[in-house]
């Protein structure tokens, strides 16, 4: 993978448009463990005040953009991890980890949807829970970055190089 100084229009897309979905996603979920026993049991949809479905396919998206990054980040680049030594090493696994749930997640989510596997809907759901610990953490370490070492790690994600 080549470095870059910055990340592509498209990347910055794909970054917030992923993190837009996984926050509404966690947010619109109450009720799905109800409408997935339905489901399962072939019963009657239950009345939610959510649609199960804007959930299933508001975490394909989340997929399906996910990869699209990966692809990107494979074929533009990305820029090297912000801080040296164990900061830096902490940058770079921290946003493996990131990747990591951020295909975890979804690919559990529709394990359990569409194939019908009650018990990858419990890891599902505690995994999203640690996506969202994660991502906060990653947004906080990025607005210390900005605002307190002001090194302009957080206007990467905001203006194309």
């Amino acid at each position: 993978m080549n470095t870059q100084t910055g990340y592509s229009s498209s990347q910055i897309v794909l970054h917030w448009a992923t993190a837009i979905l996984v926050g509404f996603n966690y947010i619109y979920s109450e009720g799905m463990g109800e409408a997935l026993d339905a489901r399962l049991e072939g019963g009657a949809p239950p009345t939610l005040e959510i649609l199960p479905q804007l959930h299933v396919w508001a975490g394909i998206a989340v997929l399906v953009l996910v990869l699209l990054r990966l692809v990107l980040r494979a074929t533009q680049g990305a820029p090297e991890a912000a801080g040296e030594g164990l900061s830096g090493l902490a940058a770079t696994w921290g946003h493996r980890l990131l990747y990591l749930l951020l295909l975890a997640v979804p690919v559990l989510g529709l394990t359990t949807w569409f194939g019908g596997i009650d018990a990858t809907g419990e890891p599902h759901a505690l995994l999203a829970n640690v996506i969202m610990i994660v991502a906060g953490a990653h947004a906080l370490v990025a607005i210390f970055h900005q605002f307190v070492l002001k090194d302009g790690v957080l206007t990467r994600m905001f203006k194309a190089r």
